[in-house]
């Protein structure tokens, strides 16, 4: 098996994987990147169905003690106090700087004929807070050249497991595209790798994003956190096109229609001020929430989509239903995560955590724009620490650990998977999970939900089919069927309808906004 030792290595390659290996290179340590796919190609941050994205800061004169606590306070709120407050404080001081990195870098955001930016208010916002990326190729491009900058050493394939000994992580094992396994020895190791909104069949990401830094967490002992809470979007799905549900739409009659022609939420909401309210409400948001009135729209649908009716979009005036897109809801990211301090390290020494993998710095509800405030936040106070942390082992030499069962596994799989049985088995995960775990759950469809992805993981396991596929396909599967598991763990244990998080059992909301925690002092000096 070939051996490579770095400084630091960072797993997964978007906007927190490419800043945090800037970082670290910066800091004048060796970086080696594990990237699934092709960087600035792949990954949430770089989809190309949204092609663009909000970012929250507040910059210049607008770093006001005043300000920035209104900040804070708009986090926690929309947070529903389940928020680390010392993370929300860094989230909120750092949004600035880093945001004015970003405009150094070259990433243009849309200006006004004044040359003003233009400023946006985001998801359960009232402020006009974001900034807003002009071009999709723009991004791509700017992180692409960060990434050059960092002189990080790129390596394609996929993380296996992670190096751990005495409660201390050094490195990982990967299956390279070669399909071989490399070790690498690490004194500091950054998980990025975004989030597993593609354990659901519907979905808003790449079908990649399965949870690898989750499964790679838990695995290796590390605590995670708030993973019930994931993001659901009303979208229109036809044939292999996913798109955003044009919201503004929606308070006009007959746009949500059954296949029997009926106006669904004259059928689900027939109040008309109730009902009008419902969709207003939902206007402000493109997240599912049952924070509000608005959570009456997104249980219509699903609920008339359980009974097994297609719920089409009216929007297009067309008579014809083969002709409109239908409407579904789309798993579209994760607001919890391995869980971090302050130096963006999780309760493994030496493992450190940044972006949608990490949880903390957003509740049960996150604000639009506040994720890629994140991304660049903890991205650099990551490969900072890391790069820290290398320098101060770097007269100790690595733990000598040379048995690992994932790398059994991987060998077994490889030679007895069949990519039919793997492909099967995938479909049925996301199956169930769609089926029991998005935005209606109840007690015994989740522990449903478990057990038949039990027999999922079962059957994995039991292959005997003789036919040699990557390892790494084996590897996906094994970790969207745990990511799975952990999201349905969570959502069992939160008796209580929170956000996105709605329990047809317990479904009458809990909207606590005020953290019991005291409301922190705010550094008006720009952070390095």
């Amino acid at each position: 098996m070939e051996t490579i030792g770095t400084d630091v290595l960072v797993i997964g390659a978007g906007a927190a994987g490419i800043r945090a290996a800037l970082a670290a290179s910066e800091a004048g340590v060796e970086v080696v990147m594990v990237a699934k796919g092709e960087v600035t190609r792949s990954g949430s941050t770089f989809s190309p169905i949204s092609r663009g994205w909000g970012i929250q800061a507040l910059v210049g004169k607008e770093r006001t003690e005043k300000n920035l606590e209104a900040f804070y306070d708009d986090i926690m709120r929309v947070g529903l106090s389940v928020c680390d407050p010392r993370l929300v404080r860094i989230l909120v001081e750092e949004s600035g700087p880093r945001l004015e990195d970003m405009v150094s870098y070259g990433i243009r955001f849309k200006k006004g004929r004044d040359g003003s930016y233009v400023r946006a208010k985001g998801c359960f916002s009232d402020v006009e807070r974001a900034f807003l990326t002009e071009e999709y190729e723009n991004i791509q491009e700017s992180f692409l050249s960060l990434f050059r900058r960092s002189v990080a050493k790129i390596i394609q394939g996929r993380a296996l497991s992670l190096i751990t000994a005495d409660g201390t992580c050094w490195g990982a094992w990967a299956v390279v595209k070669n399909d071989k396994t490399v070790k690498i020895n690490a004194k500091a190791t950054i998980l990025a790798t975004g989030g597993g909104a593609a354990i659901f069949r519907d979905h808003l990401v790449s079908d990649a994003d399965v949870g690898d830094g989750y499964a790679l967490a838990h695995k290796a002992g590390a605590e995670l956190n708030n993973l019930e809470f994931v993001q659901f979007m009303l979208g229109l799905k036809k044939d292999d096109t996913r798109l955003f549900m044009p919201l503004a739409d929606l308070d006009s009659p007959g746009m949500l229609l059954n296949e029997d022609g009926e106006d669904l939420l004259q059928l689900y909401i027939p109040e008309p001020k109730e009902r009008a309210k419902a969709a207003g409400d939902r206007q402000k948001h493109f997240p599912f929430s049952c924070r509000d009135s608005s959570c009456q729209v997104d249980i219509a649908v699903a609920q008339a989509r359980k009974k097994g009716q297609k719920i089409l979009w009216g929007g297009n005036g067309q008579a014809d239903d083969k002709s409109r897109h239908e409407v579904v809801h789309f798993a579209h990211a994760f607001n919890g995560g391995v869980r971090i301090n302050e130096m963006a390290e999780s309760t493994i020494s030496g493992l450190f955590a940044a972006g949608e993998v990490a949880a903390g710095s957003h509740g049960a509800d996150r604000i639009g724009g506040c994720m890629m405030t994140a991304t660049q936040v903890f991205g650099k106070k990551a490969g900072e620490c890391a790069a820290q942390r290398a320098k101060a082992l770097a007269r100790y030499g690595f733990p000598d650990i040379r048995r690992c069962s994932d790398i059994e596994w991987a060998d077994r799989m490889r030679e007895t998977a069949h990519i039919n049985h793997i492909t099967n088995i995938s479909l049925l995960s996301r199956q169930v999970l769609g089926e029991y775990a998005m935005i209606l759950r109840r007690g015994d469809g989740l522990k449903t939900c478990k057990k038949k992805l039990k027999d999922c993981q079962s059957e994995l396991e039991a292959m005997k089919s003789k036919a040699t596929i990557p390892a790494a396909q084996c590897l996906e599967l094994r970790n969207m069927i745990l990511t799975s598991r952990l999201v349905l763990d969570s959502a069992l244990m939160r008796k209580q309808s929170l956000g996105p998080h709605f329990r047809e059992d317990y479904p009458k909301p809990s909207i606590t906004t005020r953290s019991t925690t005291q409301r922190p002092l705010f550094s008006i000096s720009s952070p390095a």
